[in-house]
């Protein structure tokens, strides 16, 4: 009662703690990595080896060199999509139109940010210069196609109705009287070409002649080609083909072009020669219908022969869902190698657009293609053009994560060096499909500022993506590259019905080849990855499934015939009355496996529902797995189960209630609480008080609620300061409620003071959704210390371990437990699981002290000493409560939803430091982060639980983002923006970049941008999106490695 009456009064913080928060707390957004979401255009800057990709969204990645990468956001808060990007050769601009008709300049700058920045290294940023005005928005609207001069001086601009129309860079302006008209060019028509159309119909292509900057090529819809001249503004020669014209190309140095036509043919031109002289038309894949040949390129190869490359004009009857891009060298007539020198690459998204990577011979007579570069809906294909056998390149980034879809994800952070390079090893023999040329994308300097560079010094870090198809695949997230090193399949050990493959080859014509990684269909729904972990020190993984199966993996040098033997785990112990009627357990096969991680125990739970909890605690070669109706701890290297708990309870069991398949037949039914309304008095008592003092409360204001990165500011003086408290609904778990009280939601292994302060025990907690904490002991598995590895990690014998029921919490509250870690005296965490992320191959407790903040009057003491201490966090989806061990005596608890009206859906234990002046002093607190349901995150001090600042991270609509969030050791956070990009953010600004970005361009031929017309309206410039500290710096993204 005292309690309530005195209330609980936050201390006023000085301005010195104001400042240091400040200085230990920062959202800051660091890299974006995968591959673009509803990617739209693409663009090649021939001169800086850069790439440019524009999305739907109105974002822009630029790519030169792996870790060289660059990020744009035209606007935020409109939805601009892009619909062409191009780039001024060798200065650094781009070009971008939009669909809502709004021309956008671009600059690629070097930037060297001021002392006081964060990021201290000089980087590069995109900067905005120029945007089209209204006015001109009505004409570039209708927008066909748009073509860059080699002056960089004009951009013509085809439009739908058959007009091209000169935008002035210069002073960034559009004539709005036609250079060439439709009424020239019906003149011509009725000159020529009388009888044959009436109206050249939309502009298709504009193509500047490669030797004669004065002469153009205009492919008009209706089969109408013409050779322009630009400085007496009239036609050379017409051209008339039979065919609707999709695209037209120049090769051999402007003596001949190439059209492409809706019917899938391509015809041949000499440019010299008068109407319809054409020399080679030809339907690839006729005579039958085919779909349109969408676009064409032809290269001159190193020894001569032409490389004809286009898109589409496969046969419509039986491929016109199929997506290709075929490549064939017109000279090749030897019909046995034909496969050889004519391939169509078969994708399995559509196509967007496509270029060459060439090196042009000295007399200029030769493309000499080195790679092509194929940009799709839902992945990139770069294809070597100089091996023989035409292979694709292994992309250091832009990777498509979601080749099949994500289901989870966890990071490795610091891992043991042995182990990457054993993984590194064992990959090279998944790459001998790839070309083993270098990347030729190779833009952008890239200065490391660490003399150490060794690749056997350098912390690795590791993010492993579990997928519905069954696989898992390890990716090198050291830098912002984001490469795959390793790919596993665990449904090669699994019976799966698939399709009977047709091995008969009748279909010869076209020659496909499957290409592209991207295959979002999944043979068996109980393959998907539910839950990873891995143990860098000891090679351990282990995979927990859909259907109940856990898989242990290890390395083996060796390649064999696998047939591991399946160890079921009953976890209806007591509770037989429960009837399964979900999907069945999936049955294991005898496969042949080469060298790397191999399966070395197989687990198969019963029932076999979705594994919804992992921890692995490899000391004692020892994992405890949950479901929806228990869990069990196992012992993979002796094939014995030590302990099952089913968490049904029988009494709750009803054989009438409808549940879904995945949990079985009965809904488990929270019975009400006699103290609810006890209860529900002192709240109202509580909320009566706080009412009469609510002036001292301040409100903060959310200016931007669009950006998903914009923070709040919020320091603890600002937050709160009475504690408000919202009435919190009673939890019942009702028929209808998709959430199971029984199911284990966190386990997490520890060695800790379970039973006395004077002898550490090892123990597993386990938390449900119905607010339960079981806590095992787990006697007889302690490490031996003469059985280590290289590393000095002791790993336990074979001695039998003996697990028993030590101790049970019933949270009042019934909320969902999300999380429990055991802190020791320094408020480091102590053990592995419940998704708190540690490092690997560094000890997981700190041997630096942290000062201790001072005891409040309402926390209890403890006997003990302070550094010999141990604490669990139990923190539910409503609110944080630390408890002294081995008492189990509450110490102080924040109750988030009662106060702030969210919930909580992660959490994590991180070490904030600052670096000061001087070289001997530093200061270090370990904190709490929590991201709840609205997209927050928010940082507590440990163990007093007092919030420190509040950041709005993540959009509370973006429900996948919120799901997929993992938490680093390093205070940064990864989550998936998108179904196939990756975002990296960190909430410290104490960030150190390991090397800084720079770009070489030509500066004297960048033109200086002066508008002429001042008084047109332009665009309402919103405000850009800020990848950065958040200090008025416009947009640019930072190379950054975890530190």
């Amino acid at each position: 009662m005292f309690k309530f009456k005195l209330g609980h009064k936050q201390p006023e913080e000085n301005e010195a703690r104001r400042r240091l928060q400040k200085e230990l707390f920062g959202l800051n957004k660091i890299c974006v990595r995968g591959f673009p979401s509803r990617p739209s255009s693409l663009a090649y800057d021939a001169q800086l080896k850069l790439i440019a990709i524009g999305t739907h969204a109105g974002e822009i990645r630029i790519y030169g060199q792996p870790n060289f990468q660059l990020s744009y956001s035209l606007d935020p808060n409109q939805s601009s999509s892009i619909r062409k990007l191009i780039f001024l050769d060798g200065v650094g601009r781009l070009l971008v139109l939009t669909v809502d008709g709004y021309l956008h300049l671009l600059e690629i700058n070097n930037y060297n940010p001021s002392i006081n920045d964060f990021s201290s290294n000089s980087t590069v940023r995109i900067d905005r210069t120029g945007t089209s005005s209204e006015d001109d928005s009505i004409i570039l609207k209708n927008t066909q196609t748009i073509c860059l001069l080699r002056n960089h001086s004009s951009l013509l601009i085809g439009l739908n109705d058959g007009n091209i129309h000169s935008f002035n860079i210069e002073n960034f302006s559009l004539n709005t009287d036609p250079i060439i008209s439709t009424d020239i060019i019906e003149r011509t028509i009725v000159e020529y070409c009388s009888g044959r159309i009436i109206h050249p119909g939309p502009v298709q292509s504009i193509i500047q002649h490669p030797i004669n900057e004065d002469k153009i090529l205009v492919g008009y819809k209706n089969t109408l080609i013409v050779h322009w001249d630009l400085p007496s503004n009239s036609h050379d020669r017409t051209y008339i083909y039979k065919q609707e014209v999709e695209s037209v190309c120049w090769y051999n140095k402007g003596m001949n072009f190439a059209t492409c036509h809706n019917n899938g043919s391509y015809a041949l031109w000499d440019a010299k020669q008068q109407l319809n002289i054409v020399e080679t038309e030809k339907i690839p894949y006729g005579p039958y219908p085919c779909t349109p040949m969408t676009k064409i390129c032809v290269k001159t190869l190193r020894n001569g022969d032409p490389l004809i490359i286009f898109a589409g004009g496969l046969p419509r009857s039986s491929y016109s869902n199929k997506h290709c891009v075929s490549c064939l060298s017109e000279n090749e007539h030897d019909h046995n190698n034909e496969r050889a020198r004519h391939v169509t690459f078969d994708f399995t998204t559509p196509v967007i657009d496509f270029f060459t990577i060439d090196k042009l011979s000295n007399d200029g007579c030769r493309d000499d293609p080195q790679s092509l570069v194929i940009l799709l809906n839902e992945e990139i294909v770069v294809i070597d053009l100089i091996t023989d056998s035409w292979p694709c390149y292994h992309l250091p980034y832009l990777n498509s994560i979601h080749a099949s879809p994500v289901i989870c994800t966890t990071l490795a952070c610091n891992i043991n060096p042995q182990f990457y390079k054993k993984l590194v090893n064992y990959a090279t023999i998944q790459l001998d499909d790839y070309t083993d040329r270098k990347w030729p994308i190779t833009g952008g300097d890239i200065k490391h500022h660490s003399n150490n560079l060794e690749d056997d010094k350098e912390q690795r870090h590791l993010l492993l993506t579990g997928h519905e198809d069954g696989s898992v695949q390890f990716w090198d997230i050291t830098n912002i590259s984001m490469p795959l090193i390793y790919k596993l399949k665990t449904s090669d050990y699994f019976q799966i019905e698939q399709a009977p493959l047709d091995d008969t080859e009748e279909e010869t014509w076209p020659p496909f080849r499957k290409t592209g990684l991207y295959d979002p269909y999944c043979d068996d729904p109980r393959l998907a990855i539910q839950k990873l972990s891995l143990c860098t020190n000891t090679d351990a993984l282990i995979i927990a499934g859909t259907a109940g199966q856990v898989l242990t993996f290890e390395f083996s040098a060796d390649s064999s015939d696998v047939n591991i033997a399946t160890t079921t785990v009953n976890l209806l112990d007591g509770c037989e009355s429960f009837v399964w009627k979900g999907h069945e357990e999936m049955k294991t096969r005898q496969t042949f496996i080469p060298s790397g991680l191999v399966l070395t125990s197989l687990v198969q739970l019963y029932p076999p529902a979705a594994v919804s909890a992992l921890a692995l605690c490899s000391d004692i070669q020892t994992y405890a797995v949950g479901t929806a109706h228990g869990f069990t701890i196992f012992n993979y290297k002796q094939n014995r189960i030590l302990a099952a708990k089913c968490t049904l309870d029988p009494n709750a069991l009803g054989s009438t209630s409808a549940v879904p398949s995945s949990t079985g037949e009965s809904t488990l039914i929270r019975g009400r609480s006699l103290k609810k309304s006890l209860r529900e008095s002192f709240r109202r008592l509580r909320k009566g008080r706080t009412i009469k003092k609510a002036t001292m409360m301040l409100t903060p204001k959310r200016t931007d609620e669009n950006n998903p990165l914009f923070s709040t500011n919020m320091h603890l003086e600002e937050i709160i300061r009475v504690p408000v408290e919202r009435q919190v609904e009673f939890r019942e778990f009702k028929p209808v409620d998709d959430q199971v009280a029984s199911m284990v939601r966190c386990l997490y292994f520890a060695k800790t003071y379970l039973n006395s302060v004077n002898d550490r025990t090892r123990s597993l907690w386990a938390g449900t959704n119905g607010g339960h904490v079981y806590v095992y002991s787990i006697t007889g598995s302690e490490p031996q210390s003469i059985n280590t590895l290289t590393n000095g990690t002791p790993i336990a014998t074979d001695q039998t371990s003996i697990c028993s029921m030590a101790k049970e919490i019933r949270l009042k509250h019934k909320a969902p437990v999300l999380s429990i870690v055991v802190l020791d005296g320094f408020n480091q965490p102590i053990g592995q699981g419940s998704s708190i992320s540690t490092l690997e191959s560094v000890p997981t407790t700190s041997n630096v002290p942290v000062s201790t903040p001072s005891q409040p009057e309402n926390i209890s003491q403890v006997s003990s000493t302070p550094f010999n201490s141990h604490k669990v966090l139990i923190c539910s989806e409503e609110q944080f409560k630390v408890f002294t061990l081995p008492n189990l005596k509450p110490y102080c608890k924040f109750k988030l939803t009662a106060t702030e009206g969210t919930r909580v859906r992660k959490v994590n234990i991180n070490q904030f430091s600052l670096k000061t002046d001087h070289a001997n002093e530093s200061h270090s607190e370990s904190c709490l982060v929590c991201l709840d349901n609205m997209g927050q995150i928010s940082i507590y001090t440990l163990p007093t639980l007092r919030r420190q600042i509040l950041f709005s991270c993540i959009k509370a609509s973006d429900i996948n983002a919120l799901s997929s969030v993992q938490f680093s050791p390093f205070a940064h956070a990864l989550y998936l923006q998108s179904s196939s990009e990756l975002v990296q953010v960190t909430f410290s600004p104490q960030t150190i970049l390991p090397y800084s970005m720079s770009i070489t361009y030509g500066k004297i031929q960048r033109k200086t941008i002066q508008r002429s017309d001042l008084e047109k309206p332009a665009r309402p410039m919103s405000p850009e999106k800020t990848l950065s500290n958040g200090n008025g710096i416009e947009a640019h993204l930072s190379s950054v490695k975890i530190k």
